[in-house]
C-alpha cells in the first residue's frame, strides 16, 4: 500500500496518519466519526500520481515536495495534478467539510461529479457502505481511467463519464467536486425524498460559494444553505456565457451573506426582487 517512507517506521507513519484526521478535523471544522473513519480506511497515497508532489499552499500558490516521502500529504492541502490547468486533488479538510455536511448514510446511492483520482470517490464509497452504490462521473479521460483503476477495490462504484448525460437511477446524494454556473435539472430530478445536493456555484474567476440543497416535502422547494466561499476546479458543459453572467451578478449582490436564508425553487414564477439567481427552470431565492 502507498510508496516509500523515507525513514518513518510503521509506527511513525501510523503516528502521522492520525495527526492527518486530526487535523482535518480541525481545519475543517467539521467532528463526525463517521467521516473520519471513513478517511482513515483510504490511503491518499494511493489516489496520487507517484511523487515527488507539487503541493498547493493556503494562499493558492504552488511548492515542490523534496522527494516521494507520503509525510508531505498527509496535511490538509491539495495536491496539484496539472499546473497547466491548476487542477488539482482538493484540500481533504475543506471538501471534508463538504462531505460531512452530505451526510451520506449506509445503503444510500451517491453521485460523485468530478472524480479526479478517485479520493474523495472511495471516501464516499466508505460512508455509504458495501450495500450503498457510488456513480462517479468524470469527463476527462485520463483521470477517468486513472479513477477507475484506483476505484476497483470498491466493487459498489461505478465510473462513467459526462455528468450531464448520465442516465440516473433515483440518488440520496449529488456531490459536485467541480464548479458549476448552473444548477443541472438532471441531477435535482434525480433526488429521492430527503435527498441533498452539495454543489459549488462559482462564476467566471472560479470563485463563488458551496451550496448545500435539501428537498423538501414540497416537491418544487429545496432548502438552500450557503455554506462557504470557494474556488473550484469548473466542470465542463455547466458554464454556458448567460450562465455566467447572471451568477457573476448575484455573486455581487451585497444583500446578502452567510447568514442569508435561500432556497431553490423549481415552480415556474417572474422574476422579482426576492429572486438572487433566476433561470429558466430553477431560481435561488432570499427568504
Amino acid at each position: 500500500m502507498g510508496m516509500g517512507t523515507d525513514g518513518d517506521t510503521p509506527a511513525e507513519l501510523a503516528l502521522r496518519r492520525r495527526w492527518y484526521l486530526e487535523e482535518l478535523e480541525v481545519a475543517g471544522g467539521w467532528s463526525s466519526a463517521d467521516l473520519t473513519r471513513a478517511f482513515a480506511r483510504v490511503p491518499r497515497e494511493d489516489f496520487l500520481p507517484p511523487g515527488p508532489w507539487t503541493i498547493e499552499a493556503l494562499g493558492g500558490d504552488y511548492y515542490p515536495t523534496p522527494d516521494a516521502s507520503i509525510r508531505h500529504i498527509l496535511h490538509a492541502v491539495g495536491i496539484c495534478l496539472d499546473i497547466k490547468r491548476n487542477l488539482n486533488s482538493g484540500n481533504p479538510a475543506l471538501v471534508g467539510r463538504s462531505l460531512a455536511l452530505a451526510d451520506v448514510r449506509p445503503g444510500e446511492t451517491v453521485f460523485h461529479v468530478g472524480s479526479g483520482f478517485g479520493y474523495f470517490t472511495a471516501v464516499l464509497a466508505e460512508l455509504a457502505g458495501p450495500k450503498g452504490r457510488v456513480i462517479a462521473a468524470e469527463i476527462d479521460p485520463d483521470l477517468r481511467a486513472a479513477a477507475a483503476r484506483n476505484l476497483s477495490r470498491y466493487p459498489h462504484v461505478t465510473v462513467v463519464g459526462d455528468a450531464l448525460t448520465e442516465d440516473l437511477p433515483p440518488v440520496d446524494v449529488v456531490f459536485s467536486s467541480a464548479g458549476l454556473a448552473t444548477v443541472p435539472r438532471r441531477w435535482v430530478d434525480a433526488l429521492r425524498p430527503g435527498g441533498r445536493m452539495l454543489l459549488p456555484l462559482t462564476g467566471s474567476l472560479d470563485g463563488g460559494y458551496v451550496f448545500r440543497f435539501r428537498r423538501t416535502a414540497d416537491p418544487s422547494r429545496f432548502d438552500a444553505d450557503r455554506i462557504t466561499v470557494t474556488r473550484y476546479f469548473p466542470c465542463a458543459g455547466t458554464r454556458a456565457p448567460a450562465d455566467m453572467s447572471a451568477l457573476d451578478l448575484a455573486l455581487c449582490d451585497r444583500r446578502i451573506d452567510l447568514a442569508s436564508r435561500l432556497s431553490l425553487r423549481l415552480d415556474p414564477h417572474d422574476k422579482d426582487e426576492l429572486c438572487w439567481l433566476h433561470a429558466a427552470d430553477y431560481c435561488l431565492r432570499l427568504e
